[in-house]
């Protein structure tokens, strides 16, 4: 008898598993096909250009990168660019090879193995990245794929156009492993890839944050750069050291990693504290940003000009053009480094001075100049920036060559970002800085230096009563040459100009450079006339070269990308002769007792012993202006300070003149030239002794309180010297009156 538990029947098994086996099949299948369908329409719309340009292998092999112009120094420093991105092509020669290993064992180990996307690497991405969530995982992006998103960026944002973009980069980069090799991808990359800052390229990224070359760079150097590539602001040395460091040790381990370098030597590197030198080129940065203004609106034109004449289309921005100029890069930065030191000084002195200033002078311009500024939110405000402002210090210094003409530094103001006004270009009045063009057509004329002028006070009765006045109110005794100069001596520059007369001096202010206007008025002798720092310190080359002048150069050569020349200045030299030898040498010694003794005696004080020097100061009324034009035998340099606004100055004048700004100036350039041996012979050196015939010119007191009178001898029998004998000139035939018809007259 069968049990009942045995009769039982055998459960079937759950009959719901096929089913629903084959609507997931079938689902997948749909799903697959859906993706097909929109990763197929997502490549046709890449390939109709949807999601953005979509170049041919040909045209790649055409790819012409924006590289920067480069302005360099005569010594090949660099000094600036010109450009839209910050690009410098260089060749792959010019990288170390640690580098380039390091870039390669970070952003793309099996690069040499891929064509131009890593499988494995996106699949790694796919698992770890997307599915688990680990993001330290890295990422599948490889360096050819990295080139094709820097040469044609992204333009939109959203997961199907970041689906988009990936497939328009994988074809470019596809593409690029088609139309170049393996070392020409990688020279691409360098050239193109961005560190931030619209700095584009391993060499702008050199120069930007450690203002090397790539040879010059050290492996932690350009660990650092390599580092910058994941992200370059988050890994910015400057903005975010902490976390550079640690990605720059991150590509150091990598190295280490991959059998590069020894792990002690990892150890040592990694140990290293960051340190950047920070050097942005840009317009606004870097040395005599003045400077690369004039040149750049120059090269402008320039290039307009050759465009024109020649069929072309250089572009100064775009071009990579190399321009070469006669500026010396340590010249440059000793005058920069003296002017920066002593304005903040002189601008300490200027805001003590300016706390006492009477409100009622002041506030009365400032109202004058806030109406000019227009309405703004609050006019106290308003007028509490313009006074600051107002009172700021400016200054100038440019440097020329006197044998060459070559400009060699170039400080147009203070900070350019804040005030693009050149004070090497701007015209302001002279002052007593155009009095040695009065001495010089004084001894053109015949009139001996050691004639003695009276420094009373004279009234100009045919000019409204003008009357010059002296600077020390001292009106007594009378004065040589050398010594109304050193003096700088107002009433007696104005009795030699009304004695050689007014075209004289006009000419040979024009002949040596200046360019006006000049005006037929006795004032013309305290240096009324507007003159550019530039001009002015050119024309005393007069003086330095032997009674020759001389034209300013700065740009030498141009030459395009590949090194050809576009441009070449012809060599720079002397010009025409507008005044004598002899005339050159007294006035150099004339102007060096003003170094020595008068209103720039700070000079000789503490370069006598160094250099032989000369020069002039100026100062205009109400000190709006200060001048120092100097001279050693290697260099011209001048130096202008004073305030922007010369109205602020006729309301409250500062408390000093040339000999407290521009001497001090000038004279601590020097002495710092001097010091540095590669710019010495610039500061260094003496004039040439002149012969005993001119120093016995020279050879009298600078002043006498009363005219020395001749013995009752020299006045009947003479002194045996006349005129023309003490100026070296043949004597000019006379009547000579008798020696009875001289007694008579003595005695009657």
């Amino acid at each position: 008898m069968i049990s009942k538990k045995k009769q039982k029947k055998k459960q079937p098994a759950f009959t719901a598993w096929p089913r629903l086996r084959a609507i997931a099949f079938r689902s997948g299948l749909w799903l697959a096909v859906f993706f097909a369908i929109v990763l197929g329409g997502l490549y046709l719309a890449v390939h109709l250009r949807f999601f953005g340009e979509l170049p041919s292998a040909s045209e790649l092999k055409q790819i012409e990168n924006h590289n920067s112009s480069e302005v360099y120094a005569s010594n090949g420093e660099l000094l600036g660019k010109f450009y839209i991105f910050d690009r410098t092509s260089i060749s792959l020669d010019e990288v170390p090879d640690a580098i380039l290993t390091a870039l390669i064992v970070t952003e793309d180990v099996r690069f040499y193995q891929h064509r131009g996307t890593d499988l494995r690497a996106m699949g790694r991405v796919l698992v770890k990245n997307i599915l688990l969530g680990d993001r330290s995982s890295g990422g599948g992006s490889t360096i050819t794929r990295q080139l094709a998103k820097n040469l044609y960026p992204r333009t939109k944002q959203g997961m199907i156009w970041l689906v988009g973009e990936k497939i328009r980069e994988g074809t470019i980069a596809r593409r690029l492993e088609k139309a170049y090799s393996k070392k020409d991808i990688l020279l691409l990359y360098i050239n193109t890839v961005h560190f931030g800052e619209n700095v584009f390229g391993l060499s702008a990224a050199a120069q930007r944050f450690f203002d090397k070359t790539p040879p010059e760079l050290s492996l932690e150097e350009g660990a650092v750069l390599v580092g910058m590539l994941k992200a370059g602001t988050s890994y910015n040395p400057r903005l975010n050291p902490e976390r550079s460091l640690q990605r720059r040790n991150t590509v150091i381990s990598q190295m280490e990693r991959y059998g590069h370098i020894t792990t002690p030597l990892s150890d040592s590197l990694k140990a290293l504290p960051l340190t950047i030198n920070y050097s942005p080129h840009t317009h606004l940065h870097g040395p005599a940003p003045h400077f690369r203004e004039r040149l750049r609106l120059e090269l402008a034109e320039w290039i307009d000009t050759y465009n024109a004449s020649h069929g072309t289309d250089l572009n100064l921005y775009t071009d990579g053009l190399r321009i070469f100029t006669t500026i010396d890069a340590r010249l440059q930065d000793l005058a920069e480094q003296a002017v920066r030191s002593h304005l903040q000084t002189l601008q300490k002195e200027a805001d003590f001075h300016y706390r006492h200033a009477s409100p009622d002078r002041v506030n009365h311009l400032l109202s004058r100049l806030t109406e000019q500024s227009g309405p703004g939110p609050d006019p106290k405000q308003t007028e509490d920036s313009i006074f600051q402002s107002q009172k700021l210090l400016h200054a100038g210094l440019v440097s020329v060559e006197p044998q060459t003409g070559y400009v060699r530094a170039w400080v147009g103001g203070n900070d350019i970002r804040s005030f693009q006004f050149d004070n090497v270009s701007s015209r302001r009045q002279a002052g007593s800085a155009f009095k040695p063009f009065v001495y010089a057509a004084a001894l053109e004329a015949g009139i001996p230096p050691c004639d003695y002028v009276s420094a009373e006070a004279l009234v100009l009765e045919e000019f409204q009563h003008w009357s010059p006045a002296n600077a020390d109110n001292n009106y007594m005794g009378y004065y040589s040459m050398a010594g109304a100069m050193a003096h700088s001596v107002n009433t007696v520059s104005t009795r030699y100009l009304l004695q050689v007369g007014y075209e004289p001096v006009i000419g040979l202010a024009t002949r040596a450079g200046l360019t006006g206007p000049f005006k037929a008025y006795p004032s013309l002798a305290l240096g009324v006339a507007d003159v550019s720092l530039l001009e002015l310190t050119t024309a005393y080359a007069i003086f330095a070269n032997k009674g020759f002048s001389m034209s300013p150069v700065w740009l030498l050569r141009i030459e395009d990308a590949e090194g050809n020349l576009l441009f070449s200045e012809s060599p720079g030299g002397l010009s025409g002769l507008c005044i004598s030898e002899n005339t050159a040498s007294l006035m150099t010694a004339i102007l060096g007792e003003v170094t020595r003794y008068g209103t720039a005696g700070h000079v000789g004080a503490r370069l006598g012993r160094l250099m032989d020097t000369a020069g002039k100061t100026g100062t205009t009324q109400n000190n709006s202006d200060s001048w120092f034009i100097g001279y050693s035998p290697g260099l011209i340099t001048g130096v202008w300070t004073g305030l922007e606004n010369p109205a602020f100055a006729r309301v409250y004048p500062l408390p000093f003149g040339s000999s407290r700004t521009a001497v001090p100036i000038w004279t601590e350039f020097m002495v710092r030239a001097n010091q540095l041996p590669a710019t010495r012979h610039f500061a260094s050196g003496r004039f040439e002794p002149m012969p005993a015939r001119l120093a016995g010119m020279l050879d009298c007191p600078p002043y006498v309180e009363e005219l020395p009178r001749e013995s009752w001898f020299e006045r009947i029998f003479g002194t045996g010297k006349d005129r023309q004998e003490r100026e070296g000139e043949p004597e000019q035939p006379q009547k000579r009156r008798s020696l009875l018809q001289r007694i008579f007259d003595e005695l009657f």
